[in-house]
């Protein structure tokens, strides 16, 4: 091979390289910033799973008076 093509190819590798270490960087982000948005909805699905589960507690209290009321005529 000559010197040229050798230059090349060092080049190409290096070019490459650097190509490779801006996705993985690249990919670190995403990755981060992925990770904070579903703990942001894990904490959001554990908001709307409390509030349904007091709603269903007041549904059923609710039920349970009203048969109470029912059966008390």
């Amino acid at each position: 091979m000559s010197e040229v093509d050798q230059k090349a190819i060092l080049q190409a590798i290096m070019d490459l390289s650097k190509q490779v270490t801006g996705l993985s960087e690249q990919l670190t982000e995403t990755e981060s910033r992925l990770t904070s948005r579903m703990d942001k909805l894990e904490q959001k699905l554990d908001k709307v799973d409390a509030k349904v589960t007091i709603l269903s507690d007041e549904l059923l209290e609710t039920r349970a008076d009203v048969l109470m009321l029912k059966k008390a005529k």
